[in-house]
């Protein structure tokens, strides 16, 4: 997250990285759940799956609204407006769509092997798998080469292209969504919206987080897009959250704790009718309203901490995935209890991590690859 042109918003960098460290310990999660993943425990925890449910429908809703804020802001600090979309798109195609490759060329390749030997459908070395993902093998059953998690970063490239091609309708988009999210249109536009995708669209096309074929999370995930490049520039929207905070996680709360079908769908994936369409809609953005109420109220300044967090949170992002596959991958046999085992997978993550940042920011061309300044 860039600070505005006049202060930098360090309640938005505090949810940015809470997001993501969030999505870190729901990775380590799926090597539990009875979910399909990449590489699973012999430990196996059902109980983990309504938890990591009632996260699904607004953790990375969350981190898409964020994006098209700080787009926004980075947008709005490019002193020319004339040549705003061009530079935009040339500074976030070196930020986003560089690390994107990158790691599907040389972070994501690890979980594929691992996967593909869990399955029994290679028994070699690495560096043997390595060579024939590169060449694109696609005898292996599934698709290569891939890019796994980064699909937020490409999807949020695409997105962020699409953007600076409409730079110039942004003060049409300003005023579009100034009346439509007046007063409690604040919570009844967005829910609307995310409903009418839901019900509408998502039965015939579920998400496949294939890039060129999601037509479902393309419109939830771009709708999310916009309204943040829109909030960005919404003060009283800002005030309202703050003013409506505990309303809004109140109800959140209810919902969560007094829908046992809703929380049994997003825990599941069972089919649902309208009724749980609009309570997944409804708990989601109330959820994201109660976090940016609260943060707005109450982080306004940074620390030496949250800035090291804002800098490293990327390439901890590019990093993790493949950290926890490959640990839980190495000790998953060893036979240790749960609680040690999840353990080591969440401490050699995140030294992994922290290695890879302290690594890549020492080294000019890795800075680059990894996304950092």
């Amino acid at each position: 997250m860039d600070a505005t042109p006049s202060s930098r918003r360090y309640d938005l960098d505090a949810l940015r990285v809470g997001a993501f460290f969030l999505l870190i310990f729901y990775h380590v999660g799926m090597v539990y759940t009875p979910w399909w993943w990449h590489v699973k425990s012999t430990h196996i925890l059902p109980d983990l799956t309504l938890a990591m449910g009632l996260m699904n429908p607004w953790r990375l809703t969350l981190l898409f609204v964020i994006s098209g804020i700080a787009t926004r802001f980075m947008g709005e600090k490019i002193a020319d407006r004339r040549t705003s979309g061009r530079v935009l798109m040339r500074e976030r195609s070196l930020r986003l769509l560089v690390p994107f490759l990158f790691a599907a060329l040389v972070i994501v390749p690890p979980q594929s092997w691992v996967q593909l030997t869990e399955m029994r459908r290679f028994s070699g070395g690495y560096l043997e798998f390595w060579g024939r993902y590169l060449s694109g093998d696609q005898s292996f059953g599934i698709f290569l080469p891939t890019y796994n998690h980064m699909w937020f970063v490409g999807y949020l490239w695409l997105y962020t292209m699409v953007a600076a091609m409409a730079w110039t309708l942004l003060p049409w988009l300003d005023r579009a969504l100034n009346r439509l999210m007046a007063g409690p249109g604040l919570f009844l536009f967005p829910i609307a919206g995310f409903l009418a995708l839901r019900a509408l669209v998502y039965p015939s096309h579920p998400e496949t987080i294939i890039l060129w074929d999601d037509l479902y999370a393309h419109l939830h995930f771009g709708f999310a897009f916009m309204l943040g490049l829109g909030l960005a520039k919404m003060d009283k929207a800002w005030a309202r959250f703050v003013a409506w905070r505990h309303y809004a996680a109140a109800g959140a709360l209810i919902i969560a704790l007094f829908s046992p079908r809703l929380g049994f769908q997003l825990a599941n994936g069972a089919p649902v009718g309208l009724e749980t369409h609009i309570l997944r809609s409804t708990y989601a953005w109330l959820v994201i309203a109660a976090l940016f109420g609260y943060a707005h109220r109450h982080i306004h300044r940074g620390s030496p901490t949250l800035t090291l967090l804002t800098r490293a949170v990327f390439p901890f992002y590019i990093i993790h995935q493949t950290a926890i596959v490959l640990t839980a991958f190495a000790i998953k046999r060893m036979g240790l209890p749960v609680l040690v085992e999840a353990g080591v997978i969440i401490a050699a993550t995140g030294l992994a991590c922290w290695a890879g940042y302290w690594v890549a920011n020492r080294t000019a061309v890795l800075r680059t690859l990894m996304g950092l300044k």
